[in-house]
């Protein structure tokens, strides 16, 4: 741990907070970058529009830092401002992309991997950010976060369209996007702000040995994985590749443990074209396997829907039950030891937590047969009643799943702005998975103990929300 533990001493950097006060406007500011992640030492470029005279980029390092939660490792000479305008669409998949001249290299040579947002800081007080993840030469026996770049880009609405919505509504939605483009919302960060920096921050400050990968990188190759001691997806990994989804079930089957610290994962099932416009990747996401041309294992759609039909809950334990969603997370197995500490008894409810999308445990096939429910709780969907759970299950290779099933554990639970207990409750639980998934296969050390069929609940969504 002590790489990190050093680093985080560090004096850290608060003014990058008064970036996000200047990023207001993409269209005055702009930037994206030609990937998501790099190895130390390697390059990246970065593509800026700004109606500044001139600007200047600095890298920040995610983190602790005393609490300001970044450090400033290297800043750029002010450049030439340039407002680009080109941008390209293509009508058949409804995707806009931005066609921008380079504007600057940077070298990461002296950048210590971790998770960074890149400022571009505009002389008209006008900025906006790029995340980057800079990954570590080797993930062997460290926790492994993944930022979900995936996700972040189907929500992105760029151009006028995101995976979710167009100028028409739903139906005028992109089939696919362009990561040739500025992340439109998060100041430039896409969702990093909101469903995972709160995570990276406890993990850093408690000093854990984490590398970071991007969602991407799980889609693109092998080995992302290996050796690792275990792999975390944070508050909101809702886009997955089938390649992703078999090098995960792969790591897991190898005895790598798994936590998922959010709700409504791996539901979409999508595909990459790795050279998209400007050769940079374009996601495909039909969301039907009857649209995509595509048919097949690889159409995309839920990754429980036919042709493959292989429901989430199979890897993760549950899956994708509703949104919104409303209700105080309640516990159902105080003796588990993820809750040690925490001073809960069952029925004990835990506030502000459940929260916007949740997931609950289905009895029957693709459920792992000895899941242990150790949360479940009475939640509603817009009138409709139903119960949300968390759950923990054990894999033969010595491997430990376990899941929170709701997106607010990230997003609400682990920020200091939370209400008192819930951030405790979160901290607490998320540090004893970390603190065993750290000290070598979790499921070898705490088996289930199953008790699914105790819980009367249905084997079909009845909420109509998924």
């Amino acid at each position: 741990m002590g790489d990190l533990v050093a680093e985080n001493q560090l004096e850290g950097s608060p003014q990058w907070r008064k970036g996000l006060r200047r990023a207001t406007d993409p269209q005055l500011t702009g930037v994206y970058a030609d990937r998501s992640s790099v190895f130390a030492g390697e390059g990246v470029t970065l593509f800026v529009s700004t109606q500044a005279k001139t600007w200047t980029a600095q890298a920040y390092r995610m983190g602790s830092y005393g609490d300001t939660q970044a450090r400033l490792v290297a800043s750029s000479e002010p450049q030439k401002g340039k407002f680009q305008e080109d941008a390209g669409y293509r009508r058949e998949t409804q995707t806009h992309f931005a066609k921008w001249q380079a504007s600057l290299s940077l070298d990461t040579a002296d950048w210590q991997p971790g998770m960074y947002l890149i400022r571009i800081r505009a002389s008209d007080r006008n900025d906006w950010f790029v995340p980057l993840v800079v990954r570590s030469a080797s993930v062997s026996g460290r926790l492994v976060f993944v930022m979900s770049d995936l996700t972040w880009q189907a929500y992105n609405n760029w151009g006028g369209r995101s995976a979710y919505e167009g100028p028409g509504g739903r139906p005028d939605r992109s089939r696919a996007v362009s990561f040739s483009r500025p992340y439109a919302n998060g100041s430039g960060s896409g969702k990093y702000l909101a469903h995972e920096h709160p995570a990276v921050v406890l993990a850093e400050a408690a000093g854990y040995p984490v590398s970071y990968v991007a969602a991407s990188d799980l889609a693109r190759g092998d080995g992302v994985l290996a050796g690792a001691a275990g792999v975390v997806f944070l508050g909101h990994d809702e886009y997955w590749t089938q390649e992703e989804r078999a090098r995960v079930t792969q790591a897991r089957d190898a005895g790598v443990d798994l936590a998922f610290l959010g709700a409504n994962t791996m539901y979409w099932r999508v595909r990459m074209d790795w050279n998209g416009p400007q050769n940079l990747p374009l996601e495909i996401i039909y969301k039907s396997a009857e649209e995509d041309p595509v048919g097949g294992a690889t159409a995309t759609a839920r990754f429980r829907d036919r042709p493959s039909a292989l429901a989430e809950r199979e890897l993760i334990g549950q899956q994708y039950e509703c949104f919104p969603a409303t209700g105080k997370f309640t516990i159902a197995t105080p003796q588990f030891f993820g809750f040690a500490g925490t001073g809960v008894k069952r029925g004990d409810t835990i506030p502000a937590i459940l929260d916007i999308e949740v997931d609950r445990a289905y009895l029957g096939a693709f459920t792992p047969t000895n899941l242990q429910v150790v949360a479940a709780s009475p939640t509603e969907c817009e009138g409709a009643a139903t119960t949300s759970t968390a759950t923990y299950y054990t894999h033969r290779s010595g491997a430990g799943v376990f899941s929170t099933g709701t997106m607010g554990w990230v997003l609400q639970g682990l920020r200091e702005s939370a209400p008192t207990r819930a951030f405790a409750f979160t901290t607490r639980v998320t540090q004893n998975i970390l603190d065993a998934m750290v000290a070598g296969q979790m499921g070898a050390q705490f088996p289930a103990s199953p008790n699914l069929e105790r819980f009367d609940l249905p084997k079909v969504n009845t909420t109509g929300k998924a």
